[in-house]
């Protein structure tokens, strides 16, 4: 066989569909496809024109747009286009432009319908390709259409002025001023800042309830410094942040002073009953059950935010406020049960959750920090651990399954006091041993959930400034980095599995999230940073110098990308009743997203190439 067309039939072999075709087939194909030379803004096929041949990017680009000249796509080497119009004979819909000196490979009609005779797969490939198409260009048009209410900053939600009150007045001129006003709260101020805010729940509570003196200051009952939010907040954050805290009322603040009040109320009403509400649900459920039956609504909000082309680190934060809210309730359930803890205790979510990352059926990660009172308290071990054990076997029902690896608070290792746990951490950072990198990294990533966060903060400063200063652990943290691959071959292709269940897939988690994790983690410690999720933490390590500015902003766009692919392959699969996972087809995927993966792996891979030169990984 000519050099040539030995060349084209490697090249074949490598490009789906036709890997997939037999030997004798691919070895006699290459002499029946024509090669042709288009230059960079020459139009391929245009709207409306007729096409008789399948064309395959040898090198190259290609843009997809639509009469309108918005594009759509962009193809590259190995990609395939103007099947919609060889598959149904019908003119095109779209204007496919080289944009770039490009090389195609023709596959006449005559030829493709000889092959596809023999080998009907051939057929039915580009058949859902073409549909796919269909599918994308709808999505686009609904993702353009929509409008997203909790985008809309609180401040534009506001009505009326704030109506405030000094400290000093009485409790009976504050229920005046509320009824005279027609507000549910009032402000209360001083020297032109907020230092609290009296609603009609705290007069119900704190003064009719128990026959309060109605003439004593109004400081004596309020809220003292409330929670509030700046005027151009998103709806959408000050929603989170009223499930994280349990509050009702926000302080709307607009160039440094008051300017009304935010409510659930107003929210709710903004949303439309968004589910973004469900968390609030879940903090009123009865029981366990009522918990695990209101949890498993997540799948189906994740598919109708995917729809809505919500941003994915929004829904990973709408996903883990709801895991929050179960954890909370669960807590509380215990509680009542079990009678109050004998010490102060807070529960800390680890990993995905404590990051703020969490997807569709993540397994729980946890861990208990106990006052450091509880080890003098005869009883205590065995009431927290009669208390983890309720709330992880109730997230096992919720949808959140237990963790393989037993990091969880119900086991004794991962259930300890403020100083035992300092103790540990400096065994982790101090031997840097397998087993201690695997805890550690778990632990690293640590948020409190429910219980005084002044229990974790001491802690999480000590364990930052050791990390920080040891250069041999931060170098055993790049090596786990650096070992999760992306799945790139050996001239950067993508490479999916050839065999098993999951043949002709690859991993967007082992092989695109999860390293960026580990990096930004990485960077983070050695710049002595206290945030945790992981685009907080790469602009964090920019910040400080630690990493450029640019690779840091690749890396974070690499991120988004993926999760947000994650999240649609969920949502496809929720959609099919499928169990979820990170395995994703490429041929699936538009030749932009297949063009967006590769840029994304071939990002972390260059990352991980520097965070080896940083930290002599070979060497280790």
């Amino acid at each position: 066989m000519d050099v040539e067309l030995v060349e084209v039939r490697d090249f074949l072999a490598r490009c789906a569909p036709f890997d997939d075709l037999p030997n004798e087939v691919l070895d006699r194909l290459p002499a029946r496809l024509t090669q042709r030379y288009h230059r960079r803004g020459s139009v391929i096929v245009g709207v409306g024109e007729s096409n008789d041949s399948l064309h395959l990017i040898r090198s190259g680009a290609v843009e997809i747009c639509d009469p309108e000249g918005t594009l759509l796509d962009t193809r590259d080497e190995g990609d395939c286009f103007g099947y919609s119009t060889l598959v149904r004979s019908t003119p095109s819909r779209y204007r496919m432009e080289a944009a770039a000196d490009t090389l195609v490979l023709e596959m006449s009609r005559e030829v493709f319908d000889s092959v596809a005779a023999e080998h009907p797969s051939l057929r039915q490939y580009f058949g859902r390709r073409s549909d796919r198409v269909r599918e994308d260009l709808a999505s686009a048009r609904v993702a353009a259409a929509a409008g997203d209410a909790l985008s809309t900053p609180v401040g534009q939600l506001l009505t009326r002025d704030a109506v405030t009150i000094e400290p000093e007045a009485s409790i009976r001129d504050a229920a005046r001023l509320m009824t005279d006003s027609r507000v549910s709260s009032l402000l209360v101020v001083e020297d032109g800042q907020v230092v609290g805010i009296f609603t009609d729940r705290d007069l119900r509570a704190k003064v009719v309830a128990v026959d309060g003196d109605t003439h004593a200051p109004v400081a004596t009952i309020m809220s003292p410094a409330p929670v509030s939010v700046d005027a151009s907040t998103r709806a959408f954050d000050a929603t989170l942040l009223q499930m994280q805290r349990g509050v009702h009322h926000l302080p709307v603040i607009e160039n440094g002073v008051p300017a009304g009040v935010v409510t659930t109320g107003d929210l709710f009403r903004l949303a439309q009953a968004n589910p973004v509400y469900l968390a609030a649900r879940i903090a009123r459920a009865v029981d366990v059950d009522s918990v695990a039956e209101l949890t498993g609504q997540v799948p189906g909000i994740v598919g109708e935010f995917v729809r809505r082309g919500t941003a994915p680190q929004d829904i990973g934060r709408v996903v883990t406020a709801t895991a929050d809210a179960a954890t909370r309730r669960l807590i509380a359930l215990a509680e009542e049960d079990l009678g109050p803890a004998p010490v102060e205790y807070c529960w800390v979510g680890l990993g995905s959750q404590a990051r703020g990352e969490l997807g569709v059926a993540s397994d729980q990660d946890n861990a208990l920090v106990l006052s450091d009172a509880a080890a003098g308290i005869p009883g205590a071990d065995e009431y927290f651990h009669a208390l983890a054990e309720r709330v992880c076997q109730g997230l096992d029902r919720a949808g959140y399954p237990l963790c393989p690896g037993d990091v969880m608070a119900s086991n004794s290792a991962w259930r300890r006091t403020v100083s035992d746990w300092a103790g540990q951490v400096a065994d982790w950072v101090g031997a840097p041993e397998p087993d201690a990198m695997l805890h550690a990294q778990v632990f690293f990533d640590m948020r409190a959930v429910h219980g005084p966060e002044s229990l974790l903060d001491p802690l999480r400063a000590d364990m930052i400034e050791r990390a920080r200063g040891s250069s041999r652990f931060l170098a055993h943290l790049a090596r786990i980095a650096c070992e999760w691959q992306p799945p790139l071959g050996f001239f950067r292709g993508l490479v999916v599995a050839r065999r098993g269940e999951y043949r002709n897939t690859l991993e967007i988690k082992a092989g695109g999230t999860a390293p960026v994790v580990q990096i930004a983690r990485v960077h983070a410690l050695a710049a002595g940073s206290r945030q945790v999720g992981t685009l907080d933490r790469l602009l964090a390590a920019a910040e400080e110098g630690v990493i450029g500015h640019s690779d840091a902003a690749n890396l974070v766009e690499a991120f988004r990308f993926l999760r947000g692919l994650a999240y649609r392959h969920h949502a496809a699969q929720i959609a099919r009743g499928l169990p979820q996972d990170n395995n994703v087809d490429p041929s699936t995927l538009s030749g932009k997203d297949r063009h967006r993966l590769r840029a994304a792996f071939r990002i972390i891979a260059a990352a991980q190439d520097a965070l080896e030169l940083r930290y002599r990984v070979g060497q280790m």
